[in-house]
């Protein structure tokens, strides 16, 4: 159910849900990095990461791996150093390649383009689920008016965002803007009287099918706090193989190759 908060303007969606996240089984799929304070240097951040914890999980398990493994995609830059690399050499750009993966591999180095068959084996799908609330639909035309008027034209001023606040901003990379929006948004008071659970955005890697794509950021203020009872639990936790339908349409929208 979506409405808009009577009290904030914002673009609302009623909890609660079904997500799914990727993450080392000896670490745990509960255990986000804390972060401090606004003032310290956030490019290491995630995208609506606040001051304190945020877990993020996806729609769909699709959307989970997709996430996962963005940083492993062989991107236009690495094909264009493998072709330039290889011309130089007078070498097939495959057989260079798999130079370069050996290499890489007997210094236990990640090959970008290339997943090791024991990042699989050290992690797990989990299935969460989260209690009621609202989440703030960062991607809704009522949110973007709200966030424009509210704390655009203060970010705009100190440099940080363009004149106007669109789209593009609130999901984009940079981390001064989306941890600031973020933080702003988190001690938003709805018109219940409660505080949203965090914020639903589309994934910047696109869409795995309809219906597909989303991702949610969840504050665990409870745990920033001291308490264990966020909303938030594992139901269900399975291995990753190799022939999961989910893991192999990631690997195939990245062009990676798995072991």
């Amino acid at each position: 159910m979506n409405r808009i908060c009577q009290k904030t303007g914002l673009a609302l969606i009623e909890g609660p849900l079904t997500a799914y996240r990727v993450a080392k089984e000896s670490y745990g799929p509960l255990n986000p990095q804390e972060r401090g304070s606004l003032d310290e240097d956030r490019a290491g951040w995630y995208r609506f990461d606040t001051a304190g914890r945020t877990l993020y999980a996806a729609a769909d398990p699709e959307s989970a791996f997709i996430e996962a493994l963005s940083w492993a995609r062989m991107t236009h830059g690495h094909r264009t150093y493998l072709a330039k690399t290889a011309r130089f050499m007078g070498l097939p750009v495959g057989q260079l390649r798999r130079i370069v993966e050996e290499e890489w591999s007997a210094n236990s180095s990640m090959v970008p383009g290339w997943i090791p068959a024991n990042w699989r084996e050290g992690r797990l799908l989990y299935t969460l689920e989260f209690g009621a609330g609202w989440w703030i639909d960062i991607a809704h035309a009522a949110t973007l008016t709200v966030l424009n008027q509210s704390i655009g034209r203060d970010l705009h001023a100190e440099g940080v965002l363009p004149e106007s606040l669109t789209l593009s901003e609130v999901t984009g990379g940079d981390r001064r803007s989306t941890t600031l929006l973020a933080s702003y948004l988190r001690e938003q008071v709805l018109d219940d009287g409660s505080y949203p659970l965090g914020i639903r955005f589309p994934s910047k890697h696109g869409s795995a099918g309809a219906g597909h794509g989303h991702c949610h950021a969840f504050w665990m203020r409870r745990r920033d706090v001291g308490l264990d009872d966020d909303p938030v639990r594992v139901s269900h936790a399975q291995g990753i193989a190799v022939n999961l339908p989910a893991y192999q349409t990631a690997l195939k929208m990245h062009g990676i190759q798995s072991r």
